[in-house]
Order: C-alpha cells, then structure tokens, then sequence
C-alpha cells in the first residue's frame, strides 16, 4: 500500500501549479491629467508618483488607433517619476507652483503604447484644437518595475496651460 501512495503524491504535487495574477500591480490608479500638444500623466493615489506618455505628436499621422513600441519608436517617451510630495499640483497648470524634490525618474525600456481616437478627435486635433485620447500601456518596463496593463481613458489633451 505503501508504494501505491507515493506515485500518487508525487502525481498530485507534481500537477499543481501557482497562478500568478494577469493583472498588473503598479501602484497608477490615481488621476489622469493631460495637456500640451500630447502629455498624459497617470497618478497614483497619493499624487506623490506619475507614470507620463508624451508623444511628439507633429512627427506622426494621425489615426484611429495607433501602436508603438518603446525603444523603437523615437516619437513616444513613456517615464516614470516619484516626489517626496505631492506633485499633482504642478502638472498641467498655469499657476507655477513649487514641486517637491524628486527621488527617483526612470525611462521605460520597452512595451508597447498604444493610441485610440474616434474620427471626431482626430479632425479637432488635426485642427490644432484640444482633442480626446485613450491610451494603453502594455508591458511596460523600468529599470525597478514593469507595467502589464494600464489602460487611460478620455483624457483632455492638446491645449497649453495658461
């Protein structure tokens, strides 16, 4: 009996498996802010960490839906920067306020950026007026994290503060 068990656990340990979550960790599920000709800034919680996607914006046609991959594409930057305080404040706004000391900014290595407007914004940004975008970040990584999936949705950009 003895030896009929042990090929059964074996079995049984051997057939089970860790799931990992699909879904990313990264701490970015505070504000979205946008503004300029193409700058997003997605915050965490606390507004003292941004993730920002910035896209050269006049070196492209624009389309519909358009995907980029990071190290590879020189017109889309996607950056990472942590504040000793809250920084929120200071983005995308015409009133010059003093920012807290920054304590970590990295470039994101490689991932994809992905870019979806509807026919209507495509026409107000090819008109230089403000427009809507949506934006996804998937498999994004920085030096000391990485970004599965995050997805930023009708976000104002194309204007200038002040």
């Amino acid at each position: 009996m003895g030896k009929t068990i042990l090929p059964i656990l074996i079995f049984i340990t051997a057939s089970c498996t860790v799931n990992k979550p699909t879904q990313s960790m990264h701490p970015y599920s505070g504000d979205a802010i946008g503004c300029g000709n193409f700058i997003i800034y997605q915050l965490t919680e606390d507004n003292q960490e941004y993730v920002s996607i910035k896209v050269d914006i006049n070196s492209i046609a624009i389309q519909s839906m358009q995907s980029y991959a990071l190290g590879k594409a020189q017109v889309v930057s996607v950056s990472r920067k942590k504040f000793e305080g809250v920084i929120n404040q200071a983005l995308c706004n015409d009133v010059i306020v003093e920012k807290p000391r920054k304590v970590l900014e990295e470039e994101a290595r490689d991932g994809i950026v992905e870019v979806f407007l509807t026919e209507s914004e495509i026409e107000k940004a090819s008109n230089r007026e403000p427009y809507i975008v949506t934006v996804v970040l998937k498999k994004v990584s920085f030096e000391t994290m990485s970004i599965d999936y995050l997805r930023i949705e009708n976000i104002n950009v194309g204007w200038l503060p002040g």
